[in-house]
């Protein structure tokens, strides 16, 4: 199958997706020679991957997956990466701060674009950053935040790892990533690199059946909601859709991406600490305003103004900090 989805890729056809599903099946299971993942996926990235394709592969990756059903309402801030822009480590801290108020099953890994990967920062805070899914679960129960390490429970993906390095080129495995989550997160931020891509991937959530979701993209290429310019937003709130172009005035935040630097992972969790001890309010603006919109996709808040200040009280009146300082001891007690 393989072969013959390279045939109409060629010829810049799309795959349906059965056609995409049963390729990536031959490729993770190892059934395919190297030389054809490499043109497959190559060919796959210069056509632009559709929404089908994309949700064919996180279908094909999760039937492969160590996926866990919590039964709970949970929240993921996850964003693609790759948006070369070197920032601070957004979508992690707000999920420490979302954490007071839902479960947040943050899904991520070590740096592949950037200085410092979500992984790498709470490997630095002593926050557990491997744990397996049973522990995983307790850890969840326990403290409303757990983090999940994209290789432990993704093995299949190391089938493409040698391919990727070898391609030195962006895939449709750097697309995917937040669409993986294996606690199967119930609402999700998701960032993406390019707003070439928005719709695509707010239409493959669709595809595999994401119920509440708020996909972004911001005018100055962050993965994030930017505190220096517009954001696009994709939501869905219980399958109702809506776009919208966020202006960051509105909430009466400015800044520069300088504001909002990132640096290598004991820089950045210093910074963090920093920022939830009362410091760097620009930084403290971004990371609350980025929790906002997951807040109120996740249907705590009514409204991104209502999300952005219990989000912004949070860190301010020293919650967000006692939150961060509860992880890191109790994993230093265990």
């Amino acid at each position: 199958m393989l072969t013959e989805a390279i045939g109409k890729l060629k010829l810049n056809e799309n795959l349906d997706f059965d056609e995409a599903k049963t390729a990536f099946e031959e490729i993770v299971s190892q059934k395919a020679k190297s030389e054809d993942v490499a043109e497959f996926l190559s060919l796959l990235a210069d056509k632009g991957e559709t929404a089908e394709e994309i949700a064919a592969a996180v279908s094909c990756l999760k039937s492969h997956a160590l996926l866990v059903n919590t039964g709970f309402n949970l929240l993921d801030t996850c964003g693609t990466g790759g948006d070369g822009k070197s920032t601070f480590n957004i979508s992690t801290a707000s999920a420490i701060v979302c954490s007071l108020f839902v479960k947040v099953a943050k899904h991520g890994n070590r740096a592949i674009t950037s200085k410092s990967g979500s992984a790498d920062l709470l490997n630095e805070l002593g926050i557990p950053t491997q744990l397996k899914p049973d522990e995983a679960l307790e850890f969840l129960k326990r403290n409303d935040f757990v983090f999940l390490f994209a290789p432990v429970y993704h093995p299949a993906v190391g089938a493409v790892a040698e391919v990727r390095k070898q391609l030195k080129r962006r895939t449709i495995f750097n697309l995917i990533g937040p669409l993986l989550n294996p606690f199967e997160a119930t609402s999700q931020l998701i960032g993406v690199f390019s707003r070439e891509f928005l719709a695509r991937m707010f239409d493959a959530t669709r595809i595999i059946g994401m119920k509440n979701v708020c996909m972004v993209s911001s005018f100055d290429g962050l993965d994030e909601i930017s505190i220096a310019s517009k954001t696009k937003c994709l939501i869905r709130k219980n399958d109702v859709e809506e776009m919208l172009v966020f202006d960051p005035e509105e909430l009466n935040i400015s800044g520069s991406l300088e504001d909002i630097k990132g640096f290598d992972a004991k820089t950045n969790a210093k910074l963090l600490i920093e920022t939830f001890e009362g410091k760097h309010e620009k930084l403290a603006d971004a990371i609350a305003l980025n929790a906002a919109f997951a807040l109120f996709v996740a249907g705590v808040a009514e409204s991104v103004e209502e999300g952005f200040r219990v989000a912004k009280e949070a860190i301010t009146k020293g919650k967000a900090l006692e939150k961060l300082l509860s992880l890191r001891m109790k994993d230093e007690a265990a």
